[in-house]
């Protein structure tokens, strides 16, 4: 996998280039969602722009030491009208991301939320400092694949 560069050499900006993304297509790959990545004490939190896209049509899968997010995006339907312009992707995509040691595999939920996936990668060492309370709504689970 392809480490993600910072797009200045500021310090703060340093910690992006922890969770390595890859975007090479191997020919199968029409497209690549844009995805933000945010972290605090508890979790790694992916957020990746799937308008268009039911959440059948999606997989997170961990597999290994990384998290792949792929699936497709149909073609809209044009209801007998003449296509003028098209900008917005269709077809399959897929993101990869190599995940750091303190990423649990085992403890990842997603959310569906106004054309927005949530992908919530708990982290091993805040998991024994912080439990969870339960007060939080519950999230549908992912498969785990190794």
């Amino acid at each position: 996998m392809n480490a993600m560069i910072p797009a200045s050499r500021d310090r703060l900006l340093a910690p992006l280039a922890t969770i390595p993304a890859s975007q090479v297509s191997d020919g199968d790959i029409d497209w690549y969602p844009p995805v933000d990545i945010l972290e605090d004490a508890e979790e790694y939190l992916f957020r990746i722009d799937l308008p268009g896209t039911k959440p059948e049509d999606v997989q997170v899968v961990a597999k290994g030491d990384g998290l792949i997010i792929s699936g497709d995006r149909p073609e809209t339907e044009r209801e007998n009208k003449r296509c003028l312009r098209v900008e917005r992707p269709r077809g399959h995509f897929e993101r990869r991301f190599a995940l750091p040691d303190d990423a649990s595999r085992e403890q990842i939920v997603s959310e569906s939320k106004v054309s927005v996936l949530e992908v919530h990668v708990r982290k091993v060492k805040s998991l024994a400092q912080n439990p969870a309370t339960g007060k939080a709504p519950p999230r549908q689970r992912i498969a785990f694949m190794t």
